[in-house]
């Protein structure tokens, strides 16, 4: 054990790879002043794990990371027959308690000095578990730029934390939403991005290992994972346009493992980047790119000086990827659909344009905001670690609604040390452990399993 301070990095399971490569960042960010437990409901942690083992993300091995996982109200371990739809419908049912006593639980086990949650809006479960660790130090770091008609009551939830932070946005200024004036946060000059943290890949060897070709120009075509809609049709737009007046380039196309499109390759003119992670080590190897304008896609490609094209989706309940679009567009560092994507994609695909493109990005800000996480984490890491707390039994409910998950059985909950995407992707109900788990702890967990699963 070292005697540095345990962070625990939560994220909300979200509908990409945002959440996590922000806590990423502030875990790499700086000298090793506190040792990082990601906790996370995303289903994208089992790719995370495999980067930070191998050479994907071989800054994050002398880190001393550690993982673990637990599902959502929206992990989808429904119960089978009548119960299954009343479940769909209630989908929080006994999951707040639940939450509740993982946070608790994990405090305890690592001896966690602080939490800081990286998410949209705290759950009633993160509250709760607040409300139980009064040593403990909560952290939220919140984005900006929320849709104007985002439930802006979400906010005030930031009275139950510590420190509220808000990383930098290229388009901060472009802001129209509730967060605009609040004054509740710190706020970051520069936005958090990977970039920051890793050494960039030779541009030719990036090639090379992404099975590229090295003597053609590449467009990046990052569309989003496609899980709040449909990102086909613009997809096909932009690949219609490059092959139609671009024959000359050739378009790699990112697929994530949680990604929703349904995008292919084609031989020489289209190759599809399989989750490929951590992307961020490799985007300065393009020579342009058309992306969703999510916060870290479009902060690793500014970063790195590549020369984009931004479709903003328009699915999102919170994130404002229309403003984020104009606003970098309005500070010339980044190109916006103005007519039709087409003619977007000629303009973007221009000599001049690009070179003008990357002028503008040479005097953004720094993407240093990880720096600025870490620093604040750890100028407040001075509480002391949670005492020893065991978790009762849950009882049983009146109308029991849980999983049957009984032991000994084919149903039987998995606890295991171990996950990939095979495990989440299976029947059985997952409760996922931290590497080398104690004894108590493990009995606690098979309470806490009790919240959810009929074991």
């Amino acid at each position: 054990m070292s005697d540095r301070p345990v962070v625990i990095l939560m994220t909300s399971n979200g509908v990409g790879m945002g959440h996590l490569s922000r806590q990423l960042t502030a875990a790499l960010s700086g000298p090793r002043r506190f040792d990082p437990v990601v906790f996370s409901l995303s289903r994208a942690m089992p790719r995370i794990i495999a980067a930070t083992e191998g050479v994907a993300l071989a800054e994050a091995h002398d880190r001393n990371l550690r993982f673990e996982y637990a599902p959502s109200w929206e992990s989808g371990w429904f119960p089978t027959g009548w119960k299954a739809p009343v479940r769909r419908r209630y989908r929080s049912y006994r999951w707040a308690p639940y939450l509740r006593d993982r946070i608790h639980a994990l405090a305890v086990e690592t001896g966690a000095r602080t939490l800081v949650f990286d998410g949209v809006a705290p759950y009633p479960g993160l509250v709760a578990a607040r409300r139980e660790l009064p040593s403990l130090r909560f952290v939220w770091v919140r984005r900006g730029l929320w849709q104007p008609q985002a439930p802006a009551e979400r906010l005030d939830l930031s009275r139950y934390f510590d420190l509220t932070i808000e990383p930098g946005d290229v388009a901060r200024a472009w802001d129209i939403g509730p967060t605009r004036d609040r004054d509740d946060a710190v706020r970051l000059d520069g936005p958090v991005s990977l970039t920051d943290v890793l050494e960039p890949s030779d541009p030719r060897a990036a090639r090379e290992d992404l099975g590229l070709p090295i003597d053609r120009p590449v467009l990046l075509l990052a569309p989003g994972s496609g899980a709040l809609g449909s990102v086909d049709a613009t997809a096909a737009e932009v690949l219609e346009a490059v092959h139609r007046s671009h024959p000359d380039w050739v378009v790699a196309v990112t697929r994530q493992s949680i990604a929703r499109h349904s995008v292919r390759g084609d031989g020489d003119r289209v190759f599809v980047l399989d989750d490929v992670y951590p992307l961020a080590r490799f985007v300065g190897t393009f020579d342009a790119a058309v992306s969703a304008a999510g916060y870290n896609a479009v902060h690793e490609l500014l970063a790195a000086r590549v020369p984009t094209l931004l479709i903003p989706s328009t699915n999102h309940v919170t994130d404002d990827q229309p403003t984020r679009a104009l606003g970098a567009a309005s500070r010339g560092v980044a190109l916006a659909v103005e007519t039709t994507v087409a003619r977007a994609v000629d303009r973007l695909l221009d000599t001049a344009e690009r070179r003008a493109l990357r002028d503008a990005m040479a005097l953004l800000e720094p993407a240093d905001g990880g720096r600025g996480v870490a620093d604040r984490i750890t100028a407040l890491t001075d509480g002391t670690p949670a005492p020893r707390w065991s978790p009762a039994q849950p009882s049983r409910p009146f109308l029991d609604l849980r999983t049957t998950a009984i032991a000994g059985t084919d149903d039987a909950v998995i606890f295991t040390e171990h996950l990939d995407r095979e495990l989440l992707a299976g029947s059985r109900p997952v409760e996922h452990l931290l590497t080398g788990s104690s004894a108590r702890y493990r009995r606690d967990r098979g309470k806490i399993a009790s919240w959810l699963y009929r074991t």
